[in-house]
């Protein structure tokens, strides 16, 4: 069983929520499935994991989207299903090194529980590619970077911008290394970080990362004192004893959650 992993990588879709944003559209479709640039959100996110080669992959949707995610199994795993009942050409497979599970969340909400739902469905492997379905990078390459960079765990970042610290996690950084979190800084505390620690050693969390199998048993243990159960506070509290490294990209961020404009 072993020799098979190390041949493989191992990701994660995060796609535990409600869209609760986005409801008006969210009770009839999960936002992953929001177009982007004339296609789905998930196929975008299923071609940024293919990018690693030989991946299984399990997606973490929330129960009332089962029999959503029964027929999309389907579609995502057999393209041409479509092309033969409708007689039309045969669509090719854009992700056919990616064997893709998609299971109901199991446990009180949040994007931990997703990861952990997947560790375990996965049979714990060495490492994990974490991504929030949410967030897209289009024209950039954040989970093959992330593999390349090296590092047993790391997280993606954009540069920081004082406008956009109030909706994100920032990290606190000493070079390339995380060495701290704070997340969702009011003005003021955002004014009291760049202060302490300058601008270049903030930087802005993206929903994208590698994490190993240290982190991720520090995972299945981690309890966080406010009771606020969110993987960036767990990375931080993490970076405490362990090296986390920060892959920084100024890329733009597609938010797939965020509210549409209202119709007049």
């Amino acid at each position: 069983m072993e020799s098979v992993k190390a041949k493989r990588n191992f990701a994660v879709i995060a796609a535990g929520g409600l869209g609760t944003r986005r409801a008006d559209w969210s009770r009839f479709l999960p936002k992953e499935y929001f177009p982007v640039q004339g296609r789905p959100g998930i196929a975008l996110l299923l071609e940024e994991v293919a990018e690693l080669g030989n991946v299984r992959a399990v997606m973490v949707h929330h129960p009332y989207y089962a029999a959503f995610a029964a027929w999309a199994s389907r579609v995502l795993n057999m393209p041409d299903t479509y092309d033969r009942l409708a007689s039309t050409a045969p669509t090719p497979q854009r992700w056919p090194e990616v064997a893709l599970d998609l299971i109901p969340q199991s446990g009180p909400y949040s994007d931990i529980t997703s990861v952990l739902n997947a560790d375990d469905y996965l049979d714990r492997p060495r490492h994990l590619y974490v991504l929030y379905s949410d967030n897209l990078y289009p024209g950039a390459r954040p989970v093959a970077s992330l593999g390349e960079l090296g590092a047993e765990t790391a997280v993606f970042a954009r540069p920081y911008a004082r406008a956009e610290a109030a909706h994100r996690g920032v990290l606190v950084c000493d070079g390339d290394h995380v060495v701290g979190l704070v997340e969702k800084p009011d003005a003021l505390t955002a004014q009291e970080l760049e202060a302490r620690h300058g601008r270049a050693n903030l930087a802005l969390l993206e929903g994208r990362a590698r994490v190993s199998r240290a982190f991720l048993d520090f995972l299945h243990t981690y309890r966080n004192p406010d009771g606020e159960p969110k993987l960036s506070l767990a990375v931080a509290a993490y970076a405490r004893t362990a090296p986390v490294r920060v892959l920084r990209a100024d890329t733009p961020v597609t938010d797939l959650g965020s509210p549409l404009p209202k119709a007049h």
